[in-house]
């Protein structure tokens, strides 16, 4: 017999993180457990808004993290799940809109949300430790929020985290990109920076939902790691998988940026330096057999992928 669908509300649909799950639980879930999908957008006439509608399963829906409660009530029922993932451009904002959409989920009779937060050097110091990396410190008292929610709700309430490292899509084919580059490279051509796919974020976060009673994911923290590899490291996988060298922008280029932009991204490049992500990438690896190294997503994701 069929289960009734589960009302699945995801923040950041458009986005890659959100998108991918999406990709993955339309990918992978049972008719015996199917969900109903609510893609949260700022702009439902937007056209990857409109692709997603097109999706069986998909409900689109429009709003944002300033006014939560307007979320949950387009859903005609409560909810069952939720998938957020907050924007760090603003620490300040992004934790009191992150904490609000967790309590209006809370409050709407949510049963399992999945946050993706940010590893901050393994798994004891990801689970003790804010740092002060703003967008890192945000991330963190966001979990404790849903943690204290979780608790304190009437109905129980289940959590999984998820703790990406640095994404290989930062590796853009255009000035952002080049940027990044540049600025990683500030840090030391053979100091190692992880890295990880935000496909196998979302196929994870899939997972994470479609076992959400299970073990390894009831309140339970992961952090995500596919590779580990400085720019020298990089350059040389680059130029073995496109035949071009590694693009990236003057090292002045990257300093000023790192200024200019010193709360989103000066402070975190010097965080990598003076402390760094501590994921066990072979052990987990193991556990996720599908988790794509450097190269794997440079030849089928990147802009440079094969045709």
């Amino acid at each position: 017999m069929t289960s009734p669908a589960r009302k699945l509300v995801v923040t950041g649909a458009t986005g890659k993180q959100g998108g991918a799950l999406i990709r993955a639980l339309l990918a992978q879930q049972q008719p015996a457990q199917p969900f109903a999908i609510y893609a949260l957008t700022r702009d439902r006439t937007s056209k990857p808004a409109l692709a997603l509608a097109a999706k069986p399963g998909v409900h689109v829906i429009q709003g944002d993290f300033a006014n939560p409660e307007a979320v949950f009530k387009q859903l005609g029922g409560k909810p069952w799940g939720l998938f957020s993932v907050t924007m760090p451009m603003d620490a300040r904002r992004e934790e009191a809109e992150g904490k609000a959409m967790v309590r209006a989920a809370c409050e709407a009779g949510v049963e399992h949300i999945v946050f993706t937060a940010t590893e901050r050097g393994g798994q004891t110091k990801s689970d003790t430790t804010p740092t002060h990396v703003p967008h890192f410190r945000s991330k963190y008292h966001i979990e404790q929020e849903i943690r204290a929610q979780s608790t304190a709700s009437p109905q129980e309430v289940t959590w999984t985290f998820l703790r990406p490292v640095a994404f290989y899509e930062n590796l853009s084919d255009d000035f952002l990109g080049r940027g990044y580059v540049a600025m990683w490279r500030l840090n030391g051509l053979e100091r190692p920076l992880q890295q990880v796919s935000t496909t196998d974020i979302g196929l994870i976060a899939a997972d994470a939902f479609l076992n959400a009673e299970k073990e390894e994911y009831r309140n339970k923290a992961i952090s995500l790691a596919g590779d580990e590899l400085s720019p020298n490291d990089a350059a040389r996988v680059f130029k073995e998988v496109t035949g071009r060298e590694l693009p990236y922008t003057y090292a002045v280029v990257g300093r000023a940026l790192r200024w200019m932009m010193k709360e989103q991204l000066g402070v975190m490049f010097d965080w990598f330096v003076t402390d760094d992500f501590g994921v066990d990438v072979q052990a987990l690896r193991k556990r996720y057999p599908f988790m794509q190294d450097f190269r794997t997503w440079l030849a089928e994701e990147s802009a440079w992928k094969k045709a």
